[in-house]
């Protein structure tokens, strides 16, 4: 795994509402709060579990530019 990648995946992991996102069986797994997901892409991993983020707690969401 990119140094990148895992730079991503710490970051997310210290947000106020944590996301973990894992790498298994040829997939990047998701999972925050009550919600999780997966994607073959990283990207669009990390843009899935922001988009729940923010649904589930869009007082938060004003804050994220």
């Amino acid at each position: 795994m990119a140094s990148t990648e895992q730079a991503l995946m710490a970051m997310l992991r210290q947000l106020p509402t944590p996301i973990t996102i894992i790498w298994q069986n040829g997939r990047y797994h998701w999972q925050c709060a009550d919600g999780k997901g997966s994607s073959f892409d990283l990207v669009e991993a990390i843009e899935q579990s922001l988009r729940y983020v923010m649904a589930v707690h869009p007082a938060n969401a004003s804050h994220v530019s």
